[in-house]
């Protein structure tokens, strides 16, 4: 069975039982109750989106050695989702902030370079937008490499800059009740499945977009000097 029928049919079943294991299993917690249930997608959203930026760094690297289109697409794609993903945590959060921390927003360490690597990926697109045809690829692999540097910082602002930080220092799972440990990890499967499953896609869709110009490319001259021979 091929690998992308096997992702498409996992994901649902991922997806749904995470949300059973979110809403009809773990215990609401004391005193943000229905709201805490946004930390299983928050926090999922932000690991999966760590884990596309890492995937695009990944097809930059081998862009810029093989210098191979496929690589350019997957690494284009990917940040795609790592944008939308990073979107996610960036919605959901201060609503979670609002009952947690009774502010919206707050310029701590993890949502400000949160924010920062949000408008970083943002730049990049704006480079694939911006740059020629020529340049292009080359030069969002290289950014695509070193936006990802932001992803350590947002993961370990925590620590680094522990003065003003309102983001627990601690691992995600040390401070959790048992029965909400297995919603947060089947949350974690469910959106890394999804982010799969979009990527395969995607990947596919812009594949066949590529071969279709290049064979436009190739017999649009052929029909011109017809016709002028004729």
């Amino acid at each position: 069975m091929p690998v992308a029928t096997v992702l498409y049919v996992v994901t649902p079943i991922a997806l749904f039982a995470a949300l059973y294991f979110v809403f009809g299993y773990a215990e609401y917690e004391g005193t943000m109750l229905e709201v805490q249930k946004i930390f299983y997608f928050h926090v999922s959203s932000a690991f999966t989106a760590f884990t596309a930026f890492a995937v695009t760094c990944i097809c930059s690297v081998a862009y810029l050695v093989k210098r191979r289109v496929k690589y350019d697409l997957f690494a284009a794609k990917s940040a795609e989702l790592g944008l939308t993903f990073c979107t996610i945590v960036l919605a959901t959060g201060p609503i979670w902030a609002r009952s947690s921390w009774n502010t919206w927003w707050n310029w701590e360490p993890r949502l400000t370079s949160t924010l920062i690597l949000w408008l970083t990926y943002v730049g990049y697109f704006i480079l694939r937008t911006s740059v020629s045809t020529e340049q292009k690829e080359r030069f969002a692999a290289v950014f695509g490499i070193v936006a990802f540097l932001n992803v350590p910082i947002v993961y370990y602002s925590v620590k680094i800059w522990q003065v003003g930080s309102l983001h627990p220092p601690t691992t995600t799972r040390s401070h959790l009740a048992e029965s909400m440990i297995p919603a947060w990890l089947f949350s974690w499967l469910a959106l890394t499945l999804i982010y799969a499953s979009l990527l395969k896609l995607n990947t596919g869709f812009a594949w066949a977009q590529y071969r279709l110009n290049k064979l436009q490319a190739r017999t649009y001259p052929i029909a011109d000097n017809l016709g002028d021979s004729i």
